[in-house]
């Protein structure tokens, strides 16, 4: 149970509810303990002590009080002999002493040359204050404890559903399951009006969603496939074309341009091919050897693009095995290091492959602090003489985001830009 869920908010408000009742319960007992003793009973004995020297003033024979919890000793001068030993040292006013193998409220005046001791046994008060106090609030206390778990039962019933609907939502898997697979028809049994609206337009809002995935995938697909016609006539005509001999230099610069676009567009629209089908069907997944996937890409990049200038450095130092499709992981990988063969003129590209990351660093152009937000997004591109799409760094963030793998961009301006994919999760090392 999530701490900032709503389930144990509601129980928190309930056990602290309980328990400052439980304390201003206890408070207010302790208080009328206090009262009783303090208050009452010094009350009590201070109009038995007045009412006993009025009586003593007109005859001092008049008998000493003895009740049943009250007995009274009288000191007259320096003759303390009716008093017990225990008493004969105190002082007139209240205290506690024990006598008599307990410890009873003792109240002592002086009135003349006589000193009254009187000794309250409240043991009978506080029984009685037990029975008529501290049991009937006891219940109270039951009462209120019983009225505060139905209001919690009658409360938690009441957002049940929308306890479950998140649950629900949340154990969703949305990578691997379309958005009509989840059911939220089974909830409203037991649902008031309210969350019956949320689920509606939970509902209805999956449904649009799930439409305009589709439709997106579907226009993905059928424009990546009405797109391969066109390329197919132009590669065809640009091989006829590679066959002259009588070309003038900027001519043979064109074609060479042309070709190069032409494997671009072919390269673009294969992904775009690949990751409509990806979210459609996924691909069957398969042990990859990166390290060696990597040593292929670099070769087919340096064939397709001319820059002998740039230096190629891959310090091994894990032996790194994925579990993915291969083609995904082929693109991936391509589009990162196009990006950086295409911001570096000269230097190096350094790959190093560890247990947990693969980090592709040049050093290149690098990127802008305010602009390096923006790598992600499509069709962005930093600089505007880069020939590319914009999409590259665009489309790794998605692979990355479908695979569940960290992606992290680090550069600094006229030093270079590295770029590390963390394989978590699907990850498997030898």
């Amino acid at each position: 149970m999530s701490k900032n869920g709503l389930q144990y908010k509601l129980i928190k408000v309930f056990l602290l509810q309980i328990i400052l009742i439980s304390a201003a319960t206890l408070f207010g007992v302790f208080a009328a303990a206090k009262v009783v003793e303090d208050v009452l009973l010094q009350s009590a004995l201070e109009g038995e002590a007045a009412y006993f020297w009025k009586l003593y003033q007109h005859d001092t024979d008049y008998p000493r009080p003895n009740t049943l919890n009250m007995t009274g000793y009288l000191a007259v001068g320096a003759d303390f002999s009716e008093v017990p030993e225990a008493l004969r040292h105190l002082q007139p006013g209240y205290t506690r002493v024990d006598f008599a193998g307990r410890q009873p409220i003792v109240y002592v005046e002086d009135l003349n040359a006589a000193r009254l001791f009187l000794v309250f046994d409240e043991e009978q008060v506080a029984n009685l204050a037990f029975y008529f106090g501290i049991v009937p609030l006891s219940l109270v206390l039951i009462l209120i404890y019983l009225f505060a778990w139905l209001a919690y039962r009658q409360t938690h019933q009441a957002i049940s559903p929308i306890i479950k609907l998140a649950r629900q939502v949340e154990q969703f898997n949305f990578r691997e399951q379309s958005l009509d697979k989840l059911d939220l028809t089974s909830l409203p049994e037991s649902a008031d009006s309210e969350v019956l609206t949320l689920i509606d337009a939970l509902i209805h809002f999956t449904q649009k969603i799930d439409a305009f995935i589709e439709r997106e995938r579907n226009f993905t697909r059928d424009a990546s496939h009405e797109l391969r016609t066109p390329l197919a006539v132009i590669k065809s005509s640009l091989a006829l074309l590679e066959k002259r001999t009588d070309f003038l230099p900027n001519e043979n610069k064109a074609v060479v341009l042309i070709a190069r676009t032409v494997r671009d567009m072919e390269s673009l629209i294969e992904t775009l091919l690949l990751l409509a089908r990806e979210e459609s069907s996924p691909l069957p997944e398969e042990n990859i050897i990166v390290n060696d996937l990597l040593k292929t890409l670099i070769e087919q990049l340096q064939r397709t693009i001319n820059k002998p200038q740039i230096q190629i450095i891959i310090e091994e130092n894990q032996l790194l095995v994925i579990k993915a499709p291969e083609k995904v992981l082929s693109i991936l990988l391509t589009n990162i290091l196009k990006n950086a063969f295409s911001y570096t003129e000269k230097g190096q590209i350094l790959i190093s492959i560890d247990t947990l990351q693969l980090n592709i660093c040049d050093s290149g152009v690098g990127i802008p602090a305010d602009k390096l937000q923006k790598v992600f997004d499509s069709f962005y591109r930093v600089s505007c003489d880069n020939k590319g799409h914009g999409l590259g760094l665009a489309i790794v963030k998605r692979l990355c985001d479908r695979f569940g793998w960290s992606l992290k961009v680090h550069s600094k301006l006229n030093e270079g830009t590295c770029v590390s994919v963390i394989f978590s999760g699907n990850r498997k090392n030898s």
